[in-house]
């Protein structure tokens, strides 16, 4: 029989002495005698008065509360230390007098402060005859390896994670078996569809659930300094 349907000696319930009771929340203030004499069951076995189970259930809630604040508390820390390297790298990139520069800043900041260990942009060129001073960078509209980063481009939402080995391949060129997860961000230098992308010889660098927010001020930064420098032509 459930306990619900157990009555009482005065023909109650359980269910309506648990609605009484609910209806009623100072009445263990008026019969504060029963907290120690009612019995408790525990999940481990053993008996143990109602005072007592309370105690338990509030020393797990406080648990909860403290590793919820120490995790709130290293977020914290992380996103201000976070903060002050895209500062350094915002200042670093700033003073870039040329494209070299940047792409030497970022192998340099990101490897030293952001923990990646490789980086790559391509540029698609859509007029067939832009130059950059850098090689590798550029991609005709015809290239086939545009075919691997298709939806990225036409979504332009960052994406996270172990790359397929064919866009590790046309990214990272000869490290590609050493990248095993990697944030790829579209980019727009010049009209220019583009993509940055770094890379992490840690799986968990980079990962599918991962905020992207500074992801995104990372690309926004690179594309606009790119921009400034005027270093494409047509």
């Amino acid at each position: 029989m459930s306990t619900q349907a157990t009555a009482t000696t005065e023909g109650l319930t359980a269910e309506q002495v648990r609605e009484y009771l609910l209806a009623t929340p100072d009445f263990f203030n008026q019969y504060p005698e029963l907290l120690d004499d009612i019995q408790v069951v525990e999940q481990h076995g053993g008996v143990v008065s109602l005072t007592m189970r309370q105690l338990a259930i509030l020393r797990d809630k406080n648990e909860k509360s403290q590793k919820q604040l120490e995790g709130l508390l290293a977020i914290a820390r992380e996103n201000d230390a976070l903060f002050g390297r895209m500062q350094q790298l915002t200042t670093t990139l700033i003073d870039a007098r040329c494209v070299e520069d940047v792409f030497a800043t970022l192998d340099d900041t990101l490897r030293e402060c952001f923990g990646a260990e490789f980086f790559a942009i391509r540029l698609v060129d859509e007029n067939s005859d832009s130059v950059f001073p850098i090689s590798d960078v550029l991609w005709q509209k015809d290239n086939p390896q545009l075919e691997h980063f298709k939806r990225l481009l036409e979504s332009q939402k960052i994406k996270c994670g172990l790359p397929t080995h064919a866009q590790a391949k046309a990214l990272f060129n000869q490290q590609a078996d050493e990248v095993k997860s990697a944030a790829l961000i579209p980019l727009k230098v010049a009209q220019q569809d583009g993509i940055l992308a770094i890379g992490s010889k840690d799986s968990d660098r980079f990962h599918t659930t991962m905020g992207t927010l500074f992801l995104e001020h990372l690309g926004e930064l690179v594309a606009k300094r790119l921009n400034s420098l005027q270093e494409i032509k047509e």
